[in-house]
């Protein structure tokens, strides 16, 4: 039996490979950008509690302002594609604009250095699916 014949098994170890990735990028950017800011400010640089509670709470606040935008930009795509109904008379237009909103997103997580572009993409992506995959022509 192979992963083909199970999409479930396949797809929740797909989304672990991701979301570990995800973490070990964003834990990354946050610990480089600590350590040039802390060896900026002095040339000793100690790590201790506070150390770790802050990159804990850079963390948190990162992973939240992510999953908010990501969540946010997906419900517009939804109201988009609801609203407008003259968007769903070529596939390509509808093709297109998912796309469009999804680099959007991206985009401007990207622009804002508190959060990451590839959580909030991959929550824009999972809020299209449950939400304006229903609003999409046949």
């Amino acid at each position: 039996m192979s992963f083909e014949d199970q999409p479930g098994l396949y797809s929740v170890i797909y989304g672990e490979s991701v979301f570990n990735d995800i973490v070990s990028i964003v834990l990354f950017n946050i610990i480089e950008d600590t350590y040039e800011n802390e060896y900026h400010r002095n040339y000793e640089t100690n790590i201790s509690f506070s150390t770790s509670c802050e990159l804990f709470g850079a963390f948190v606040s990162h992973l939240l302002a992510s999953i908010g935008i990501g969540f946010t930009m997906g419900c517009i795509s939804s109201l988009i594609f609801k609203v407008f109904r003259s968007l769903s008379h070529s596939p390509i237009t509808e093709t297109l604009l998912l796309f469009v909103m999804a680099l959007l997103t991206y985009y401007v997580c990207e622009s804002i250095s508190i959060s990451s572009g590839i959580i909030s993409l991959l929550t824009c992506g999972i809020t299209m699916g449950h939400y304006t995959w229903y609003n999409l022509s046949p």
